[in-house]
C-alpha cells in the first residue's frame, strides 16, 4: 500500500474515528498505516479487544488488500497481549482502506469469507471517501454467529 501519512482525507477520517472511539490514532510504521486500539464487552460476557488498521491508496488492488490484510491480522494476532484468546476474550482485528472511489475488486473482496482463527475475527472494510459508504462482509460465517454481529456493529460505529 502506498500511503501518505499527511494526506488531509486520512487525517481526518482518522481524527473523526478517534473522536467516536475516544483513543488516539498512532502511526504504525510496520504497517504503513494509522492504529487504533479498543475493547468492549460483546455477546456471552466476552470481552472484545479491536484493533484497526486505516489506510488509504486509491490504486489498490484486491491483491494489494489482500497482503494489507493478511499483514494487520499477523501484527494483531502477533501483539495482542492478555488471557489467552477463548478464555472469554477475543480479538477483532480490521484492516480499512479508504478509497475515492473504490475499486469494484477491492468492493468484492470484502465480501469474501475472511479466514478463521481460533477467537479472533477479521473483518476487511473499505470507504468511499467520496461518499462515507463503508462495505465489508454482511453474512455470518457460521463459526463467528455469536460474536459476528458485534463484530461487524464495532466497524459500522468506528468507521460511521
Amino acid at each position: 500500500m502506498h500511503t501518505d501519512p499527511n494526506d488531509a482525507q486520512l487525517r481526518d477520517f482518522v481524527g473523526k474515528m478517534a473522536g467516536r472511539i475516544g483513543k488516539e490514532a498512532p502511526w504504525n510504521p510496520e504497517l504503513g498505516c494509522y492504529q487504533l486500539d479498543s475493547e468492549s464487552w460483546g455477546t456471552l460476557a466476552v470481552k472484545m479487544h479491536h484493533y484497526f488498521f486505516v489506510t488509504r491508496d486509491d490504486g489498490a488492488t484486491a491483491a494489494d488488500f489482500d497482503a494489507y490484510v493478511r499483514a494487520c491480522v499477523d501484527w494483531g494476532l502477533k501483539h495482542y497481549r492478555g488471557i489467552p484468546r477463548g478464555l472469554q476474550k477475543g480479538v477483532a482485528i480490521y484492516p480499512v482502506l479508504l478509497q475515492a472511489p473504490p475499486s469494484p475488486e477491492v468492493v468484492a473482496y470484502t465480501k469474501q469469507k475472511p479466514d478463521s482463527h481460533w477467537a479472533a475475527f477479521a473483518l476487511p472494510c473499505v470507504v468511499d471517501l467520496s461518499t462515507g459508504a463503508v462495505e465489508h462482509l454482511e453474512k455470518t460465517p457460521v463459526w463467528g454467529f455469536a460474536m459476528w454481529k458485534g463484530v461487524k456493529r464495532a466497524a459500522d460505529e468506528a468507521l460511521g
